[in-house]
């Protein structure tokens, strides 16, 4: 049995020749900049460190520029069970720099709600807007182990991400992100989907969860593909974080994944709307889950 799983670019790419003499068509995308809009972006986890949410303001479609930081927002994040409510008031950790932190560190936990605030004055009219989102953080799954495997197809040499792990009752999504050799990719673009849906509860062994291209097949793709693609080679180690989240964020992550390019976050002048959990017309999402994360080595053969 195996879950449903979002391969990237790089797997399209083997997919996308046989396509192109078939179905050609004239397509204009409108690419006016609409009205600018705070972008809210921040996760809430459980690992013991100061959390935090970045605020900054959308771009132009064509601007090149990074979003402009907001660096004059109050934020306050609370966090609440059936039994327990805390405020935290978030401050910058540098000036102007459009995160803000928790003064100290703290660990978000399984079942409880974590709640944002913000109020700014984004469009320096004198009113002060209020921003808010929530998010529940659901339960963790125990990665067991990751094993790399090595195979191949066609002409391609790959590397087969296999993950063993408890699947929790009900029904979940997951995502991963990884490093290699120690450089982790953050993009959004880069996470790995997943769920459960054929996998409901059981013990999972050896699911194959994305694959990597060998390093040395990189010159059998344009430049423009390869630049966005990852390579890895026998020897290389990888770290695979992996989170049980709300089918919200995963709604998220998948629009941002279909935008590609995506950073962290990714928001400029999108051709198609991204979902949101942000109040009052901004963009971004408030998300809190737990992190379970596992090493490989990557094998000669």
């Amino acid at each position: 049995m195996k879950a449903r799983i979002f391969v990237f670019k790089a797997m399209m790419v083997l997919l996308s020749a046989a396509f192109l003499d078939s179905c050609v068509e004239d397509t204009t995308i409108p690419t006016t900049d609409s009205a600018y809009v705070p972008v809210i972006y921040g996760t809430i986890t459980d690992q013991n460190i100061r959390q935090g949410i970045e605020i900054t303001s959308s771009r132009g479609y064509f601007d090149k520029k990074e979003n402009a930081r907001i660096a004059d927002a109050l934020v306050v994040l609370c966090e609440d069970s059936a039994a327990i409510h805390r405020t935290y008031i978030l401050t910058q950790d540098s000036v102007g720099s459009g995160v803000y932190m928790t003064r100290d560190e703290m660990r978000g936990r399984p079942g409880w709600t974590y709640s944002l605030q913000v109020k700014m004055d984004f469009n320096h009219d004198g009113t002060v807007e209020t921003y808010t989102a929530e998010s529940k953080m659901p339960k963790k799954v125990d990665l067991d182990s990751l094993a790399i495997e090595k195979i191949k197809e066609g002409d391609y040499t790959m590397y087969a991400v296999n993950i063993s792990a408890v699947d929790p009752k009900d029904e979940n999504y997951y995502f991963g992100k990884y490093s290699i050799n120690g450089k982790l990719y953050n993009a959004i673009s880069k996470y790995i989907l997943f769920d459960d849906m054929s996998l409901n509860g059981q013990k999972i062994r050896g699911l194959t969860i994305h694959y990597f291209f060998d390093r040395t097949d990189k010159d059998q793709f344009s430049d423009d593909d390869a630049k966005d693609m990852i390579f890895m080679s026998s020897g290389d180690k990888i770290t695979l974080q992996v989170s049980n989240i709300n089918k919200d964020y995963w709604d998220f992550i998948s629009d941002c994944i279909n935008q590609e390019n995506g950073s962290n976050p990714m928001f400029g002048g999108p051709a198609t709307n991204i979902s949101t959990n942000i109040s009052n017309g901004a963009r971004g999402f408030l998300t809190a889950y737990c992190v379970s994360s596992a090493s490989a080595t990557a094998p000669a053969e």
